[in-house]
């Protein structure tokens, strides 16, 4: 299998995933932002799997996580742990002034997409979607202590960058998230990890 047409879809009372790696599904339960997951073989993030599974009733997004969790524990013969670790990372903090933050009304849904510039448009986007979305753009963990509790429509412009500026894609990504407003800082900080401590292929059906 390759990764191409993978997908994840939950409705009512049933889950599928497409060409999905255990790693993909761990990663959903922290809504997909990287290094919370540690530990296990290292075939988790490379081997790909059609995977449905029916439930004995309609779930609510919060029952999602333990019904995943289950589903890993039935096929995978997955065990693990949570784990607080200290790591090098990035912090969003609350802003110096709210230039480019528009507060979203009340009906707008979320979405994300790219304009014919090049920037990432959001609308109807709370700070930890955006801080998941940045932790793939710095790859490293991002944590949100804007104290934001809205949701914002704007716009990630990340300028293009040549071989004469010596500017790096974490130093215009940066630059980008300061404009909206928001304060960046680089410390270590404490994440919530979950570190599998056991996990199987299955056996062929």
């Amino acid at each position: 299998m390759t990764a191409r047409d993978s997908r994840m879809n939950f409705h009512g009372d049933v889950f599928e995933a497409k060409a999905r790696t255990v790693g993909d599904l761990l990663d959903m339960l922290h809504d997909f932002q990287l290094f919370r997951v540690a530990g296990g073989p290292e075939w988790m993030r490379s081997d790909r799997y059609d995977i449905e599974a029916k439930a004995d009733r309609p779930l609510t997004p919060a029952d999602l996580q333990q019904a995943v969790k289950a589903l890993l524990a039935e096929r995978f013969q997955l065990t693990s742990h949570l784990e607080k670790r200290e790591v090098p990372g990035i912090v969003l903090r609350s802003p110096r002034r709210q230039t480019g933050l528009k507060e979203a009304a009340a009906d707008e849904k979320y979405s994300m997409r790219m304009d014919a510039g090049g920037g990432f448009v959001f609308t109807a986007a709370s700070m930890s979607v955006l801080a998941n979305y940045l932790s793939n753009l710095f790859t490293a963990p991002v944590l949100d202590e804007t104290e934001l509790k809205d949701k914002y429509n704007f716009k990630l412009a990340i300028r293009r960058g040549d071989s004469q500026s010596g500017t790096t894609w974490e130093d215009r990504a940066r630059e980008a998230v300061e404009a909206l407003g928001l304060r960046v800082e680089n410390r270590r900080i404490p994440l919530e990890v979950t570190v599998v401590d056991r996990c199987e292929r299955p056996s062929a059906n």
